[in-house]
């Protein structure tokens, strides 16, 4: 199954983390079968989300995201990428 890296940037920050916590619960819900959330990097300076998905399309990842979620934090770059696991080195 391929993966995908999507760079998001934060326009819009939940007013606690709580609320920042359940977004992404709600969001991890949807992500099941057919797509995975893999991992997620959030650079505080630059006000970005990296995020790893392996999924069979872009279109299955969409699915997982709420209404209103690409006003909070627009999707800025998304591409298909290839996995270099160093652990596959040992």
């Amino acid at each position: 199954m391929p993966y995908y890296l999507l760079v998001h940037k934060v326009a819009m920050y939940p007013e606690s983390q709580d609320e920042w916590v359940d977004q992404w619960r709600g969001i991890r819900k949807k992500a099941h079968g057919d797509v995975e959330w893999v991992h997620s990097f959030f650079d505080p300076a630059e006000g970005k989300l990296y995020c790893q998905w392996k999924a069979e399309n872009m279109e299955s990842i969409m699915k997982c995201f709420p209404p209103g979620s690409q006003e909070q934090a627009p999707i800025e770059y998304s591409s298909e990428i290839i996995l270099f696991d160093m652990l596959w080195l040992d």
